[in-house]
């Protein structure tokens, strides 16, 4: 990165860092999902194809769709 360039990122923080400001910093509670265990499924190729496609139209990965699904069928079947 070049010096001027350097320099105006720093102004910028500056100006924008919550560190800079004099008020007091809130707290930030987080909460982490609990871990998930690791399964294996085995699926046809063509299934298995579909599933990315669909999750890669959806902006998603094909394990987190098909978890989605998952989830929302054990709703469905539990009533929830």
């Amino acid at each position: 990165m070049d010096n001027e360039s350097d320099k105006s990122l720093r102004r910028r923080y500056a100006k924008t860092s919550t560190l800079a400001s004099s008020e007091p910093v809130e707290p930030v509670h987080l909460r982490f999902p609990k871990p998930r265990r690791l399964i294996a499924l085995r699926m046809d190729d063509a299934a298995l194809d579909a599933i990315r496609r669909i999750a890669a139209r959806k902006g998603l990965n094909y394990s987190t769709l098909m978890r989605m699904w998952l989830t929302e069928r054990l709703h469905l079947e539990l009533g929830k």
